[in-house]
């Protein structure tokens, strides 16, 4: 009969991956306990928790959620059994800004490496996410698109107004110059 905490454990699981569409699971093996905190307290500034996990319960969940969900199906044949020490990263608030915290903070220490992610409902291996952990930021793609839609503007403002400049210049330097 399996312990009753356990069983716990797994429903709490199974209802956090329910919750959200946007997790990753990481490895950190080896990472000191100052690491950990230092890297919990960066990723709450941005609305993301950092969980330890084991790593049969979390299989346990995931096996409850292969019965609803193809994804989960999917991620089970991908990526189990897991190895090594597991943590899920969530994230409550916008998910790329998490993930990019996360990679930012961790580049330096290869103790932190990704497992895998899912990002609605789709399975991303650790190259996919690292490459989403370097994309852009909303905030980033927004300024680029203004910026360029600005540019051209500016530029014709410019070609427009030149030799109006430049001929009021003339004319103030001749005006100086007779004076």
């Amino acid at each position: 009969m399996a312990n009753r905490q356990k069983k716990t454990i797994v429903e709490k699981l199974s209802g956090i991956l329910s919750q959200h569409t946007h997790y990753v699971l990481v490895a950190f093996d080896g990472s000191s306990h100052r690491a950990l905190e230092d890297l919990r307290k960066e990723l709450k500034s941005v609305d993301a928790s950092f969980r330890v996990l084991k790593n049969s319960l979390f299989e346990k969940a995931v096996n409850q959620l292969s019965q609803k969900k193809d994804n989960y199906k999917k991620m089970h044949d991908s990526y189990f059994p897991l190895i090594d020490k597991t943590a899920l990263l969530t994230f409550d608030g916008e998910w790329m800004e998490g993930l990019k915290k996360y990679y930012e903070t961790t580049k330096a220490n290869e103790l932190f490496t990704f497992k895998f992610g899912l990002f609605d409902d789709e399975l991303h291996d650790p190259i996919g996410l690292t490459k989403l952990a370097t994309l852009p930021g909303k905030n980033q793609i927004i300024a680029q698109m203004i910026g360029a839609i600005k540019n051209p503007m500016v530029r014709t403002t410019r070609a427009f107004t030149s030799p109006m400049q430049k001929l009021v210049l003339l004319l103030h330097q001749k005006s100086q110059q007779g004076t």
